[in-house]
């Protein structure tokens, strides 16, 4: 067992053992008035993250309590050495599209994916005010009619129940703007979830066409995270990440990564006078680009 997995491993086996999921824990946590989301749950899970934040260590006490363990018994796990890098991320991405097929899930099958562009605006108050994702497609098949879009746990339609989960689950809503209607949320595995995008007709083949949604956080722990990532489920010609801060309110200190081919790596950066953290990879994935800050 690897150190990064430690924690991920008991926080599992203590759910298990327990014989409850992450709707249940997040349900107890919240009347204990801690409000976790469903992602950080499922990311602490699955190894992706861990608790780091004073308030997320906070809820670890409860954590320990609600699933009978003693104090320190999940806590003891965590990395004492710093931030190490990003967990692995390609075997998850393969993983999650494997799923997707099996489960029928419209894919990479029928269209190309080109080009994803994440921008993420942070307001004066620290909050995630929204999330903005464009994206190019090409149709590889005459009458491509759609593509799924991997997402976090806990994003949903805000109308719609899927996999247990209701709308007062829901830590961040989904809308289509344009090229493409939301047809709903399901899960896949700890970690990710999968969004249906319908465009707004089919494409012959070879034709292209840009979508774009937007994703409003609705919970204050989804408000407040201070890490985001663009999964490219197959090798794109760009994949981008632009953090846009309040002139007011800067971060301290800010850091981009990526993970692909079995390689991490994360390194900080400076904004040098700027109000945007900038990450752009080119000819890129399957894998992941990271951006993340501290105020």
């Amino acid at each position: 067992m690897t150190e990064s997995r430690r924690f991920a491993d008991a926080f599992s086996d203590a759910l298990d053992a327990r014989g409850v999921g992450l709707s249940w824990l997040r349900s107890r946590l919240a009347d204990r008035g801690h409000a976790v989301s469903l992602a950080s749950l499922s990311y602490w899970r699955s190894g992706q993250r861990e608790p780091q934040r004073e308030i997320s260590l906070e809820a670890l006490v409860v954590i320990e309590e609600l699933l009978g363990l003693h104090q320190g018994a999940l806590s003891s796990h965590l990395r004492r050495r710093g931030r190490t890098g990003p967990a692995p991320f390609d075997d998850l991405v393969g993983l999650a599209r494997q799923v997707g097929r099996d489960r029928g899930l419209v894919g990479e099958d029928e269209v190309d994916r080109i080009a994803f562009d994440l921008v993420v605006d942070v307001d004066a108050d620290r909050r995630i005010s929204q999330v903005r994702v464009t994206q190019v497609f090409v149709a590889a098949v005459d009458g491509a009619a759609g593509v799924t879009m991997f997402v976090a746990p806990g994003v949903g339609t805000g109308s719609t129940e899927f996999e247990g989960l209701t709308d007062f689950a829901t830590d961040t809503v989904i809308r289509a703007v344009s090229g493409c209607s939301v047809d709903g949320v399901v899960d896949i595995i700890d970690g990710i979830s999968a969004a249906r995008l319908r465009f707004d007709r089919p494409l012959a083949l070879g034709e292209s066409v840009v979508t774009e949604i937007v994703m409003c956080p609705v919970t204050d722990d989804s408000a407040l995270d201070s890490e985001w990532g663009a999964v490219a489920e197959q090798r794109l010609e760009q994949c981008m990440v632009w953090v846009r801060f309040h002139p007011d309110q800067l971060p301290s200190r800010c850091w981009v990564g990526f993970q692909e081919s079995g390689l991490g790596h994360e390194w900080p950066v400076s904004l040098a006078g700027a109000t945007g953290l900038l990450h752009r990879q080119t000819d890129f994935g399957p894998g992941l680009c990271t951006a993340r800050w501290e105020w």
